[in-house]
């Protein structure tokens, strides 16, 4: 199979649109900001951003995509991470990002990424963990990642908003010691 090669204009013109979007999400409510609004910012026209996205939400959406490939990125192939290890880097990852998951819940969208992560998950969770077999079958599996996702999303939910926050070890430490004084 052929793989499409990427116009790199229309890959830069995405970034700037990103970029817009996320400036504009600083300023205001995201609800507030319109198409035109983010097209301007990034000197583009309407149609341009309609030739690479659908909706504001498409551009959001692809932002977090990249994210999540980032966050995929982070781990080694072929590794295998202890618990410690992947809390402690799931929380490293996104105190680089602090800025934008607080942007996410002033504008109520914190749950958004949620989303994305969790369809990402069976990837990650491949990467990080192996095919070691560690569930009986597929739904077992897809269960104890959205038990372990929804456990660190709140955290972190919590974390992001803690004035003298604990550091992502010491965070990751308090957060395993919960695990195994509640087994």
């Amino acid at each position: 199979m052929v793989e499409k090669k990427k116009n790199p204009i229309a890959e830069q013109s995405r970034q700037w649109l990103i970029k817009s979007l996320l400036e504009l999400m600083n300023e205001k409510n995201y609800a507030d900001i319109t198409v035109t609004e983010i097209a301007e910012r990034a000197l583009l026209s309407r149609r341009t951003f309609y030739r690479l996205f659908n909706s504001k939400e498409q551009v959001l959406q692809q932002y977090f995509l990249e994210i999540c490939d980032e966050y995929i990125a982070s781990f080694q192939k072929d590794k295998l991470y202890m618990l410690e290890q992947i809390v402690e880097a799931f929380f490293i990852f996104w105190e680089k990002r602090i800025d934008f998951l607080l942007m996410l819940q002033r504008n109520h969208m914190f749950y958004y990424l949620l989303e994305e992560l969790n369809e990402m998950l069976p990837a990650i969770h491949d990467i990080v963990r192996g095919n070691q077999n560690l569930y009986g079958s597929a739904l077992e599996k897809k269960i104890a990642l959205l038990a372990s996702a929804g456990a660190l999303w709140n955290i972190l939910a919590e974390w992001i908003q803690t004035e003298n926050r604990p550091s992502p070890k010491e965070i990751s430490e308090m957060m395993i010691q919960a695990f195994v004084s509640n087994s």
